[in-house]
């Protein structure tokens, strides 16, 4: 009877411990915990692979050798496979997934592009470790160009170029490809993390205004500045009509000085007079000039009276 209730024991500590949520009662041994990845290889661009093809050039997707597949089973790494790839030079980071093991060993392929934002050329070290990253809920992204911006539909565009990605970065570069042309955007932020995965969850997506993208300048018209050409407001010639008079009062202006400006023979309106270019007062008898010491429309003496009288039709400004 004792031993045939042993197994009747074996499998209650089993249900036990399922309903514990596999931690084992009793003190037994725990599962080991995931360990973390690590491993340095010489990174080459994707072109370089045996099977390669335009399709490996869009996404995040990296090439590693079959050990580190090996590799990555010891250490319990679930799918998604997510990886920090580091440049040791400058730093550099950024995230990324693997799309094959079929890599030599000590080589990891990358897209072209991602080579290119962490500064990497062929044949040159990269640090890669294995990470777990939080479901991301929100993104911002900043095109390079304003042609991304003027296409049909964008965010259709980029929805579908984020299928072949399966980690977005903040302060990294994404390459995008619609039909011949090839998009660049910097991705400004991300939520909940600086570093998120975009598998299987629902993402939110805003876009920064394109960094050559100029705001049109408000041209505002330049204040018109007319000379007055009355002898009453001489005094204000230079100054912009309908503004306030400032500043002290100007010095009178003589009015000899306003018919010199008709004296190389054009009018203030810029046509050359009817008569000949000298200013003679019409009248029936002789002409007669008047003193300059006598204010205008004032009576000359030892001149008649209907003479002396100023008017202005005897003179042509036309």
């Amino acid at each position: 009877v004792w031993l045939s209730s042993l197994p009747v024991a074996h499998s209650t500590m089993d249900m036990i411990s399922g309903l514990l949520g596999g931690v084992a009662p009793f003190n037994m041994p725990t599962p080991p915990r995931p360990q973390t990845f690590r491993r340095q290889f010489k990174v080459y661009s994707v072109a370089c692979a045996n099977n390669y093809k335009a399709s490996m050039e869009e996404g995040d997707k990296i090439l590693l050798p079959p050990s580190a597949f090996r590799e990555l089973g010891r250490c319990m790494i679930t799918y998604p496979m997510m990886f920090q790839v580091k440049n040791p030079q400058n730093e550099a980071k950024t995230h990324c997934g693997v799309m094959e093991f079929t890599a030599p060993e000590g080589m990891a392929y990358f897209p072209f592009w991602m080579m290119s934002g962490l500064c990497l050329g062929n044949g040159d070290a990269v640090d890669i470790k294995s990470v777990s990253l939080q479901k991301g809920n929100y993104v911002k992204f900043q095109p390079h160009k304003t042609k991304f911006t003027q296409l049909s539909n964008p965010r259709i565009v980029l929805e579908k170029a984020l299928r072949a990605f399966s980690c977005l970065t903040k302060g990294g570069t994404i390459a995008i490809k619609h039909g011949q042309q090839v998009f660049y955007l910097d991705i400004i932020e991300t939520k909940p993390g600086n570093a998120i995965t975009i598998i299987d969850t629902d993402v939110n997506v805003d876009f920064a205004p394109p960094k050559d993208f100029k705001e049109e300048k408000k041209t505002v018209p330049k204040q018109r500045v007319v000379a007055k050409s009355s002898y009453e407001d001489s005094k204000h010639s230079n100054l912009v009509w309908g503004a306030p008079k400032q500043g002290p009062s100007l010095k009178k202006t003589s009015s000899s000085s306003y018919f010199n400006k008709l004296s190389a023979g054009k009018t203030l309106s810029g046509r050359r007079p009817k008569k000949s270019s000298a200013l003679v007062r019409a009248s029936s008898g002789k002409k007669t000039r008047s003193s300059p010491s006598q204010p205008w429309g004032a009576k000359s003496s030892g001149t008649k009276s209907g003479s002396s009288r100023f008017s202005g039709k005897g003179y042509s400004l036309k």
